[in-house]
């Protein structure tokens, strides 16, 4: 993508960022329409935001010849659970249960590959949730339609992969022994179900796409300890209440508390 047009599509969604007035859409002529064009953008957001890069998100087209989707999480929209969430930062209302990988040591820039074992050596596992938010207008089209169609997923995504926040949870040591495909995970509100499930990952494990995205940024930034990597949902995102405790429990696993306030 010309580097002007990005430039161009970003100040338009830091200006909505900034204001809280969504926008319907990118102008035809700045839309991204690959997954390097959204994360371009996204690139240029956090520049004019000057954020301060707590994580990453990373997921696929599943398409050939398609790089990730790589996006940052900012340090403002990072909780520890138990939580409690501004519903002005992340207004949406919209929650999934995650496994996050949080860095415990640097994987710094370098040339060589890095192993599956040298990044999984250097993270833990945290139960966490996700809240899903945008900066285009859902009157015109919901988070969920943009997500579904091809053309308006890849602009969807360059608004930081519809990131609102995340809420992180306390460490797993031992998470390389756990069968994520296997494991019950539940997300209620005030202990009423909302989505229960076994496994649900798309890639049944949600580790291996951490390996891709410490190899993406090693011609990059790298990942620096302390950072966390999201990988995606096990259930995808459903709506929640101002109030309620929203718990993310992965039997066996840990959990994850957040409530939205005003």
């Amino acid at each position: 993508m010309d580097q002007a047009k990005a430039v161009e599509a970003a100040k338009l969604l830091v200006q909505a960022r900034k204001t809280g007035v969504p926008i319907k859409e990118l102008p035809q002529d700045i839309r991204p329409v690959v997954a390097a064009d959204s994360n371009q953008i996204a690139a240029e957001v956090t520049k004019m935001l000057g954020a301060q890069i707590a994580g990453w998100k990373i997921t696929f087209l599943y398409k050939p010849r398609e790089v990730p989707f790589q996006h940052p999480i900012y340090k403002e929209l990072m909780f520890a659970s138990p939580a409690k969430v501004p519903v002005a930062l992340t207004p949406s209302l919209f929650i999934e249960p995650e496994i996050t990988f949080r860095l415990t040591a640097d994987l710094p820039p370098r040339a060589k590959l890095y192993t599956h074992e040298e990044v999984a050596s250097a993270v833990e596992a945290c139960v966490s949730m996700e809240i899903v938010d945008t900066r285009f207008d859902t009157k015109h089209k919901t988070i969920r339609q943009r997500l579904n169609e091809r053309a308006t997923l890849v602009e969807a995504y360059a608004d930081n992969q519809t990131n609102g926040a995340f809420v992180i949870g306390s460490p797993v040591k031992n998470w390389r022994d756990i069968d994520f495909g296997a494991v019950k995970v539940r997300m209620s509100a005030d202990d009423k179900t909302i989505v229960e499930t076994v496994g649900g990952h798309a890639f049944t494990d949600p580790f291996p796409p951490v390996v891709v995205l410490a190899n993406y940024l090693r011609k990059g930034p790298g990942l620096k300890a302390g950072q966390v990597v999201a990988t995606g949902s096990f259930s995808g995102f459903f709506p929640v209440e101002i109030g309620q405790q929203i718990v993310a429990d992965f039997e066996g696993v840990g959990k994850a508390i957040a409530t939205f306030v005003k």
